[in-house]
């Protein structure tokens, strides 16, 4: 029931019936020839409202939007930090599941090595606010997962898990709200590689030169029945906040090992949030 936020609900979208047209040469889709499905993991109630019709036009068209050599992890009304995007796309290399083995919150440390790039197991310690006993047994997990690597009594990440999450893109639907779907997509890019507003698409075409856009490299999706055009094409940022980079990770390596569908909870207790 809807009623109850721990019960992962999963929408099945039919992305053949979905028509993407993209006119932009950058990008490249493939079309699907057969009955293609792709599950979007909700972590909220569904609103019932003219937006979620945006919303839904554009998770049948995932598959074809984001084109990804790794699959692809969708959930929609994650709450993460003081945002909850309507839809967060993830492209997941395989490496990312090991987490689902490591059963101790390491995100925080994965984003210390990360920002700082090499450092003692004392000094993480100290700055991010965990006993040296629990760091050496996130260290010793990390390892075990080759997620981290030891030089010199010193840890660092291994190469590929800089970037685990490749690609990460965030998409806010609105029907005529525009600005505020703006500043909300300016929000998203503190984890997101890549940042969307879904607008009806005369409301699209109408806003494309605003010049807050291009200010914020916020990317712009044009939604006219099923039909889903890439009227914008956002710029590229790196994430900002790796704590929320790596506890989504988490979040997408632990569906991994869901039982009786549960949506996994994240190591603050809470179900359903990155903090």
């Amino acid at each position: 029931m809807l009623a109850d936020f721990k019960i992962e609900l999963k929408l099945r979208f039919a992305t053949s019936r979905c028509r993407c047209i993209i006119k932009h040469r950058s990008l490249t889709y493939v079309f699907p020839e057969a009955w293609e499905t792709m599950s979007v993991h909700l972590f909220r109630p569904r609103i019932v409202g003219p937006e979620l019709g945006v919303q839904d036009a554009v998770a049948e068209c995932l598959p074809q939007l984001f084109k990804s050599k790794y699959p692809l992890w969708a959930g929609s009304s994650l709450s993460i930090g003081a945002g909850r995007p309507d839809l967060v796309v993830v492209s997941c290399p395989p490496l990312v599941y090991a987490l689902a083995r490591v059963d101790l919150p390491t995100a925080q440390i994965l984003a210390y090595l990360r920002a700082v790039g090499r450092a003692l197991p004392e000094t993480i310690s100290e700055r991010t606010g965990k006993s040296f006993k629990t760091v050496m047994a996130c260290l010793k997990s990390l390892q075990e997962v080759r997620a981290v690597l030891e030089k010199a009594d010193k840890y660092e990440l291994s190469s590929s898990w800089r970037n685990i999450l490749p690609e990460i893109v965030a998409i806010e639907a609105k029907v005529t709200d525009w600005r505020k779907a703006i500043s909300q997509a300016a929000r998203n890019r503190i984890f997101a590689h890549k940042s969307f507003v879904a607008l009806p698409e005369g409301v699209a075409r109408r806003v494309r030169r605003e010049a807050l856009f291009a200010k914020l490299g916020i990317g712009i999706l044009g939604v006219d029945g099923d039909d889903v055009r890439v009227v914008k094409l956002p710029r590229r940022h790196l994430p900002r906040a790796w704590t929320y980079y790596y506890q989504l990770a988490e979040v997408v390596a632990n569906y991994s090992k869901r039982t009786n569908n549960v949506v996994p909870r994240t190591h603050s207790g809470r179900s359903g949030r990155i903090f």
